[in-house]
């Protein structure tokens, strides 16, 4: 079944919403941005379906734009909290689109929250945890916090030498889970490896679970 492709609106065009705009064109959606910038709008014209300079605060140009109409509206104006906060209303006082919007700060994240939008980002402050727990745990890979922390890392086998996934049994003894194998000399991953098969010392395992069990881990 192919995916849904969504028609989705980008409000603010600085680093942040363009860099976000051009990857969901590159997923194949369609994106519509816009922008106060004639900077900002003469760059983006270069890789997005449509943009227009339009002022977001402005319900009726909303309106125009047919926002309403679409499946998702991103805001992501800068370090204006009033503004941010005037489309995220206009947006939901149209009936529109669910909304994810970038947020200036934590006060401005809780005033967003109780407007029930359906998500916000701090990039700055998830960029910094990000940073911490890969600085503390060289190999890790992603971080997902939205599910108590939940680290996805590669961990080289040394201790494993010889032994099979069946016989470590890491679901049930650490709850964790091992996603893929890159075996030692190789340069792709295989992703869910056969649990039979043993283990070499040099080879890398990617494997997902709670920050604590994989700290713990002796591979």
């Amino acid at each position: 079944m192919s995916e849904k492709k969504l028609e989705i609106g980008v409000i603010g065009l600085g680093k942040f919403g363009l860099c976000m705009a051009t990857t969901l064109v590159s997923l194949g959606h369609t994106v519509i941005g816009i922008d106060m910038s004639d900077a900002r709008v003469q760059l983006a014209e270069e890789s997005l379906t449509s943009v227009y300079k339009a002022d977001a605060t402005n319900i009726s140009v909303l309106r125009s734009l047919r926002v309403q109409d679409m499946e998702w509206a991103v805001v992501s104006v800068g370090s204006s909290v009033e503004q941010s906060l005037s489309i995220t209303l206009n947006i939901q006082e149209l009936n529109g689109p669910k909304i994810w919007v970038k947020a200036s700060n934590e006060e401005h994240r809780k005033i967003l929250h109780r407007l029930r939008v359906h998500r916000t980002v701090l990039p700055e402050m998830e960029a910094a945890v990000m940073a911490a727990h890969q600085l503390a745990n060289p190999g890790m890979l992603d971080l997902i916090p939205k599910y108590g922390d939940i680290v996805i890392q590669e961990l080289a086998v040394n201790e494993w030498h010889g032994k099979t996934l069946v016989e470590l049994n890491l679901m049930y003894a650490h709850s964790v889970i091992v996603m893929g194998i890159r075996k030692k000399g190789e340069r792709t991953f295989t992703f869910i490896p056969p649990p039979r098969d043993a283990l070499r010392a040099g080879d890398t395992l990617v494997v997902a679970g709670m920050a604590d069990a994989i700290h713990n881990l002796r591979s």
